[in-house]
């Protein structure tokens, strides 16, 4: 029996693949997690089931895909977007930037962390395309400040990051308060400071 073969994402029909994405996007957003299928996203597409089965191994394969492709062009995507202005205010501007553009689909970023939970090839799609990127501007702008001396130059920047962006995605996932830009502000603050006294 020959082997199965990988399909080639370059010989994917454009214009399906934005239907696809489109759909698949629009329903997630429109109609709640519990309600997207493949067969609702073919529907919406106008193509077959098949035809999403070939690219994408579940919903939320596609769900992620069609977020992701909405997000990869944003600046706070790259690690080029971190700046060289005072460290609080560059943490927080990115901070805000990133919240403002996701805080129409609040939920269904929730709803594809919560998926991955129990999809380990979701898991790590999401973390590849989605999570990764969105905090490499922190890091490199923590190596920028450790490098000028602004911060210990012992603190792994990766963990840094987890630092501030765990509290988000806590409140994202479990603590029912809002996203707010107060709330960001202190996730800098709190992560820069630690819990010391600095009488």
């Amino acid at each position: 029996m020959p082997a199965q073969r990988t399909p080639d994402p370059n010989r994917r029909n454009p214009e399906s693949t934005k239907a696809i994405l489109e759909a698949a996007l629009t329903l997630a957003r429109d109609q709640g997690w519990s309600k997207v299928s493949i067969e609702g996203i073919a529907a919406q597409a106008g193509v077959g089931k098949r035809t999403i089965y070939r690219w994408w191994p579940s919903k939320g394969a596609v769900v992620l895909d069609a977020y992701a492709a909405r997000l990869q062009d944003r600046p706070y995507m790259s690690a080029g977007e971190a700046q060289d202005g005072e460290l609080r205010e560059d943490l927080v501007r990115v901070l805000g930037e990133t919240w403002d553009m996701v805080s129409d689909s609040l939920p269904l970023l929730a709803s594809l962390i919560g998926e991955a939970q129990h999809d380990p090839d979701l898991g790590e799609r999401l973390w590849e395309r989605l999570i990764g990127p969105s905090s490499l501007p922190v890091q490199a702008r923590i190596e920028r400040a450790q490098a000028n001396g602004e911060i210990a130059g012992g603190a792994d920047p990766f963990r840094a990051a987890e630092l501030i962006y765990g509290q988000i995605y806590l409140r994202l996932l479990v603590t029912p308060k809002p996203i707010d830009a107060a709330f960001l502000e202190n996730c800098v603050d709190l992560a820069l400071h630690g819990l010391r006294s600095r009488a």
